[in-house]
């Protein structure tokens, strides 16, 4: 007796369904977006520290500029915010999209006033927008309100509560 094998054969599938498919590009994209948020926070918070780190350069060389613009001539801090220090630290310091926005004197994303005796520095920081970051001649650095950050700012404000 001839037995016809080809009709007895299961039927086996080569490929995956449209569901299966579906399901995991899903599975997929959730993951990947858990991933991305995660990633996001790690890159303000290094960007917060450049800021930090940029703006603490200005402590030192505040003293510095002051030392050598006395004894040369008498004016102190006039002009720290138009040195080459300041200037560079800013170019270094990355500019968030709401960046505050000081006078046409400073550099952008950084807020920098000096008189004769006194200087203070401040940047938009990145994790928290509505807080920055303050250094002043008197040694001062800390976190303040991203509305204090402006341009006739000589000294670093306390935080007071929440910023809004």
């Amino acid at each position: 007796m001839f037995v016809n094998y080809k009709k007895n054969k299961l039927k086996t599938s080569r490929g995956f369904t449209l569901i299966e498919l579906i399901v995991v590009i899903a599975i997929i994209g959730i993951l990947s977006s858990i991933v991305l948020f995660s990633v996001t926070q790690y890159i303000n918070k290094s960007r917060d520290a450049n800021v930090i780190g940029n703006l603490a350069v200005l402590v030192s060389s505040g003293k510095v500029y002051y030392n050598s613009n006395q004894k040369i001539n008498g004016t102190g801090y006039d002009n720290f915010c138009a040195s080459s220090v300041v200037i560079n630290s800013a170019d270094e310091i990355p500019k968030p999209a709401g960046t505050v926005d000081c006078s046409a004197g400073s550099s952008p994303g950084i807020c920098c006033s000096d008189t004769e005796d006194k200087w203070a520095a401040c940047a938009q920081l990145f994790t928290y927008d509505r807080y920055a970051y303050c250094v002043d001649s008197r040694g001062v650095k800390r976190q303040i309100c991203n509305s204090s950050c402006v341009s006739n700012l000589t000294e670093c404000p306390a935080l007071a509560g929440e910023c809004s």
